[in-house]
């Protein structure tokens, strides 16, 4: 229900344009169920379709990714051109009234903002700009030139989607969790979040005065877009329904939870940076990959336990304190992307913070 509801009628993020970085580039999107194809066009603009042959549904790319000039069944042969149209049908005699304009690759919205691409397979849904509403606005504010990928990695965890969403709209955690470096790093007492719309948030943390310096934190400072507030805090910004974008002075990292099964997830980490000269990855940003590999790592290990122990009568109900109201309001939005006829009886989150939400 939670795919259907949730994943197939909300903006995903699936990459960086420079990801697709010349036409005919493409790429398998595969995370809300439906196999998609994101493929950049002669034209240079990147569109998405449903990987479905329409003569009889097979893939029309069984590659992860790569680059070609058409799109081609492996079954039939049927090739369609970087642009979803379909331009050759092997023994096409045989078919009675083949209009081959009407079979063009059927379309997932596909919309880029700022570089960052995102799919949705709701054809109503709202814009991406206007789904995003003023993130836009407050992202702009440390962005930099162009961005690229430094790493990727993808982690399997033993716990459900939504207590993993849980565990990065907070940094109540830190000293219990991560006592060995984010609880140096930052002041988990000095912390500003707002609700957005949407079901969007943002987090803003104190850096620690005495780490200020510390180069994986100060190192991008000479950048003239990164204003004071930026040199001393970390935010992270929570875009529903899945992702979570931890912003600092030199990096995005972008962690997605995609539903395995109703007690199993896959964390998927991208970090980009700015563009630097040359292949090899500055020092800096390995640095900060390290780091973060061991605060990804106890993260992990704390989910399955938990996961086992929160299914038990025990645990219910929740406490939720005021630190920890952007839970509340990501779960709140998960009700109502499912809807108040489908819940089961007696789970409805509380409306009492509704009126919190910035507009």
């Amino acid at each position: 229900m939670e795919m259907q509801q949730i994943f197939h009628r909300n903006w995903l993020f699936a990459g960086h344009e420079s990801e697709w970085a010349e036409p005919g580039a493409y790429q398998l999107f595969t995370r809300s169920g439906a196999p998609i194809v994101i493929v950049r066009g002669q034209d240079n603009v990147l569109r998405a379709f449903y990987n479905s042959c329409r003569h009889r549904g097979a893939p029309v790319t069984r590659d992860v990714c790569g680059v070609a000039k058409r799109l081609t069944c492996q079954y039939h042969s049927w090739s369609y051109d970087t642009q979803g149209k379909l331009k050759a049908v092997p023994d096409s005699r045989s078919f009675v009234d083949l209009d081959t304009d009407e079979l063009a690759l059927v379309p997932v919205r596909c919309e880029v903002w700022q570089g960052w691409v995102f799919v949705n397979e709701d054809s109503e849904a709202d814009s991406l700009v206007n789904f995003l509403g003023p993130i836009c606005e407050q992202m702009l504010d440390i962005n930099g030139p162009g961005m690229r990928r430094v790493g990727r990695q993808i982690h399997r965890v033993e716990a459900n989607w939504k207590l993993m969403v849980d565990a990065f709209l907070e940094v109540y955690h830190i000293r219990t969790v991560h006592p060995d470096n984010a609880a140096l790093l930052y002041d988990d007492q000095s912390v500003t979040v707002s609700m957005l719309p949407n079901g969007h948030s943002r987090l803003t943390t104190e850096k620690r005065e005495e780490l200020r310096d510390f180069p994986m934190v100060s190192d991008q400072y000479d950048n003239p877009s990164v204003g004071l507030l930026w040199r001393q805090t970390s935010t992270s910004f929570g875009i529903f329904p899945n992702l979570v974008v931890p912003m600092d002075t030199g990096a995005f990292t972008f962690l997605s939870m995609w539903p395995v099964d109703q007690r199993t997830t896959e964390l998927e980490l991208n970090w980009f940076a700015p563009e630097w000269q040359g292949d090899e990855v500055p020092e800096e940003h390995l640095q900060r990959l390290e780091l973060f590999d061991t605060v990804m790592a106890q993260d992990k290990a704390n989910m399955a336990p938990i996961q086992a122990s929160v299914e038990s009568p025990g645990a219910q109900p929740f406490q939720i304190g005021w630190h920890e109201r952007l839970i509340h309001h990501f779960q709140r939005a998960v009700d109502l992307s499912i809807g108040p006829d489908l819940l089961p009886a007696g789970t409805a989150v509380s409306t009492a913070l509704d009126s919190y939400v910035e507009r």
